[in-house]
């Protein structure tokens, strides 16, 4: 029986077959999800996985820092006070709707504002420059 502080070994393997080895931890949740605990190539994973083993959750424990991804059908994020994203880079992509209304952004700032399309724009503001 393992403990809670038990790290994952490889078992009697050589370094090289270490680096190429998979070793694997599950445990069964209900509903058929699947908690997966792995370490590959160095990096140790952390997996929940769907009763058909689609991946639903993984954290990747990098060099760099956890890596984390989700694949839903849905995602929700609710907050009572507010939610912050801090990221030097961030990209939002969606193929019908990037707002409240579908197909329709609305942007309202306190600051200055630059805004790029390649449709019309519509810009209500005290001053607005153009190219």
């Amino acid at each position: 029986m393992s403990t809670p502080k038990e790290q994952l070994r490889f078992a009697s393997a050589t370094e090289e077959e270490q680096e190429t080895a998979v070793e694997k931890r599950e445990l069964y949740l209900r509903d058929g999800r699947t908690l997966v605990i792995s370490e590959q190539g160095g990096e140790q994973l952390v997996e929940v996985r769907s009763e058909s083993g689609q991946l639903e959750v993984r954290i990747q424990l990098t060099e760099e820092g956890p890596v984390l991804r989700m694949e839903a059908v849905r995602m929700q994020l609710k907050a009572t006070e507010s939610v912050s994203i801090e990221s030097k880079h961030l990209t939002l992509m969606g193929t019908e709707a990037i707002a409240v209304e579908a197909g329709q952004l609305t942007v309202h700032s306190t600051q200055d504002t630059v805004i790029t399309a390649d449709g019309e724009v519509r810009v209500v503001g005290t001053m607005i420059y153009l190219n």
